[in-house]
Parts: C-alpha cells; structure tokens; sequence
C-alpha cells in the first residue's frame, strides 16, 4: 500500500501543477460519422420534338466551322442522359457529340497554298522540251545554218543548226533549245501584229547541255511533284470528310426524319416498274442511240416518258440528215440515256435520266433530266407544286447550294448556276424523304469537276414550313 501511494504522488502532483499554469488535458476526440451518400440530382426531363427540331437545325442547317455549330452542340450535351428520350434518339445524340467536325475550310486553304506554291515555281522553272523537234520535218534549207521545219504537231518553225538536212529529212535524235522572242510592247510603238505572228526558232545544243539543262531544272520538277502530291492528299482528306459529315446526317436523319414528316411508306422503285423496253438503233460504230424506257403501265406516266426520249431521238436522226452515215469523229453522233427510279411513298415516283450525247467534241456533254409523278392522277409535279412559296424555297435551296458546293470544291464555283432562279433547280428527284438535286457540269463548276447532287432533307428546319399541302399528302399516303 505504501509502495502504491509512493508512485501515485507524482502523478498527482503533475496533475496539480498542470491545473496551476492553467493547462488542462486534451478533450476526447469526437467521434467520426459516416459520410453522408450523395444526393442523386436527376436528370432533367427533355422533349423528344424539342431534341429533334434542334437535332434538324444542328445537322441539316449548320455546316462545321461555322460560329453557331460548337454552342448549339454544347447545348444538346445534357439531353444525352435524359431517361425520357427515345433510345434511338439518344444514341444518335450521343453520336453527334462525339463526332469530330471536320476543318474542310483549312484544309481548302492549305490547298490552296499549295497550288499557289507550285504556280510560283512553274514560273521560275518554266519546261524545256530538247526534243521538241523530233518526228518532225525539214522543209528547206533558208540559209547557211537556218532551216524550216514542220513539227510533229503540224506547225512550222525556224532551226538554226550547223548540220546538213535534206529536204523531207525526218529529225531525230536532235536536241533543240528555242529562243525566246521579244514581246511586243505597243505603248514603245511595236508592231504587236507582227512581233506575235513571228514564227518560233529552235537552235541546236549538245547533249551534254540538255543534259545540263534538266539537271538544273531537276530540284525544281522534284518539287512540284511534292506539291502535286500534298494538293491530291489534301483533296482527297476533303472527300473523306465530307463524306464522314454525309454519314452522320443519313443516320440522324433516319432517326429524326419520322419525328418531324409525317411519310408513309416508300417502297422500292421495282415494284412501281413494269418492265423497261430498249430503244437502240445503230447507223455506224459512232453513229448510233441507245435508250432504256421505264414502263409503269400508268398511260400518262408512260406517255410523257416516252415522249421525252422520243424528243432525244429526233435530235439524233436531224443530225444524221445532215451528216450522213459513216464513221470517224467528224461525224460522230452517239446518244446514251439511262434512268434511275426513287419513291418518296406509294404514290410519288421519280426518275432521272442521264444522258450522254457525244457528236465529235473535245468530250462528250452530260445532260440530265427528272420527272416526279403524283400516281394518284399521273401529274406531273414541278419544283412549284412542292412548296407555297417557290421563290423563298428557290432562296432557301440557293443557300443550302452553296454552302454544300463550298465545301466539296472550295471556290472553284459559278455562283450563276445555284442563284435563286427556277431554271437552276429543275433537274430533282423525291428520294425517300429528301430531295436530290443535279448539277450538270458547267452549270456550278467546270466540267473537270463533274456533275454535282445537292440532297436536302423535306423536313429542313427551313425549307419544312414551305411544303405544300398537296406534297404533304402525297407524302403520307398508305401510313
């Protein structure tokens, strides 16, 4: 007990001088409650129609790139967990957000550097052609060292050599340089005429030079193959976005499409199609026609079909009067038409026809029709029976047109074959529930850029208010 008392005193005594200074033991630490779960927020509710009509303006009326695309797109990123909405319709939102939007404008203008780039050194480079004169002929001799010559083209020109050529000699193995001649200047009194009409003048060099010639020029050719290729790459980078942009509008549309146009079925063009008969007749090997005629077995339908190609056979056979029959591209008279068929529903059907008409040109023309019937009394539907007001619908389609042509082909366009004008706009087929038109060539690009098609959504936030009643219809029969 003593032993005890003797070892408790200090502890008591610490205990008191601790009270003394005013320090006291540490309190207990309090307890630690389990956290809290977090509070689920739902998701607010959105509207399937609102999602789809902002869906429609998103896809079919705003091109990437464009200063409204990436706000409207961060506006739909909350609907994407939306219990409400359609399955489908969330998962091509879902898609949309993901998508990665093409920069078509930046890869036209790295283009577009490029081929400046290339023209800049072309000029610095120009060709030199040291065998311009072979396969051609010496016509006579004008002077000790001069002769005249008929180039393999057909044209005549000067050769300074020191050879001796007989006349008719065939040139070969000669390598030639020609001269540059003086261009005339007409503010310095010239006699622009006959600087012009000069004829051109080769002079002989060695071999050895030729050879030093494309040596000099050989970093330079290098070079414009670089650009060739990197202009090709560039442009091929463009069809591979335009087509990922063309892919995400198809399948966004096929999910929106039925939300926002009421449309029946559309079933394939084959079961509105009897038979089609062959129209063909050949005169020579380049003189001939060749037609295919869809028959429906509807009289009209069949009757304005056939009239048409009717109306392209007699072209051909007015030609032949005054050509004659026989062969050779001076009397070149081919004609070849063939069609493809779309339905927009039970009763509207469409066809195009695509015609090429070769009469001994550079190339043969590409020329392009359409006809769009309503079957329930075999019309014809013109690009005014589709809307209420053509002229908003012609402005509307201008728009649309050239922002699509913009991006496939830059600024190589004709501006006058998309303006707001019927004229421009009157080869198009029902398609589904799009309209598609065509371009032929040279009407909004050169001929090198072939036909274009527009295909346009009839539930276009823009072009969807101007449908006409009768299209309408039309468009929903046999739901």
């Amino acid at each position: 007990m003593r032993t005890l008392v003797r070892l408790a005193a200090p502890v008591f005594c610490l205990a008191a001088l601790l009270a003394a200074c005013g320090l006291e033991r540490p309190a207990p630490a309090p307890a630690v409650l389990p956290a809290a779960p977090p509070v689920e927020r739902p998701v607010p509710a959105f509207s399937t129609e609102a999602v789809a009509n902002e869906l429609n303006i998103l896809v079919n009326d705003t091109v990437p790139g464009d200063p409204e695309y990436d706000p409207r797109r961060t506006a739909l990123a909350p609907a994407a967990n939306a219990a409400n909405l359609p399955d489908d319709l969330r998962r091509c939102l879902a898609a949309v957000l993901a998508f990665d939007p093409p920069r078509l404008q930046e890869r036209w203008e790295r283009h577009q550097q490029a081929q400046q780039n290339a023209a800049t050194l072309y000029a610095a480079n120009p060709p030199v052609d040291t065998a311009a004169l072979n396969g051609g002929r010496v016509l006579r001799r004008l002077g000790p060292a001069l002769f005249l010559v008929r180039l393999p083209g057909g044209d005549t020109a000067l050769l300074q050599s020191g050879r001796k050529f007989k006349k008719n000699a065939r040139i070969k193995q000669l390598y030639v340089l020609e001269r540059e001649h003086a261009k005339p200047d007409a503010a310095k009194g010239d006699l622009v005429d006959e600087l012009e009409e000069q004829p051109r003048t080769f002079v002989e060099i060695s071999r050895q030079e030729a050879r030093e010639l494309e040596q000099r020029r050989a970093p330079a050719l290098a070079e414009l193959r670089r650009l060739e290729s990197e202009g090709a790459e560039l442009e091929r980078g463009v069809t591979a976005d335009l087509a990922r942009l063309d892919i995400l509008a198809r399948d966004v549309n096929a999910v929106i499409g039925p939300m926002l146009l009421a449309q029946g079925p559309h079933p394939a063009p084959t079961g509105l199609i009897r038979s089609v008969t062959r129209m063909a007749k050949n005169f020579s090997r380049d003189q001939y026609y060749r037609y295919a005629l869809p028959v429906t077995g509807l009289p009209k339908v069949d009757a304005e079909l056939k009239g048409f190609l009717d109306e392209r056979k007699a072209e051909v056979l007015s030609l032949l009067k005054s050509t004659g029959v026989g062969r050779g591209r001076v009397r070149a008279n081919a004609d070849r038409i063939a069609f493809t068929a779309h339905t927009a529903s039970p009763v509207l059907l469409s066809f195009r026809f695509e015609e090429m008409r070769d009469t001994g040109g550079a190339h043969p023309n590409t020329i392009f029709a359409s006809f769009v019937f309503d079957l329930r009394d075999q019309s014809r539907l013109r690009l005014a029976d589709l809307f209420t007001d053509e002229a908003a619908a012609l402005s509307v389609l201008s728009d649309l047109a050239q922002r699509r042509l913009t991006l496939a082909l830059d600024g190589l366009l004709f501006a006058e074959g998309f303006a707001p004008k019927a004229e421009n706009f009157t080869v198009f087929v029902l398609d589904g529930a799009d309209i598609v038109f065509t371009f032929p060539p040279y009407q909004v690009a050169s001929y090198a850029q072939g036909p274009q098609n527009l295909r346009v959504p009839l539930f276009h936030p823009r072009l969807s208010p101007l449908l006409s009643p009768r299209l309408k219809a039309a468009l929903a029969a046999g739901r």
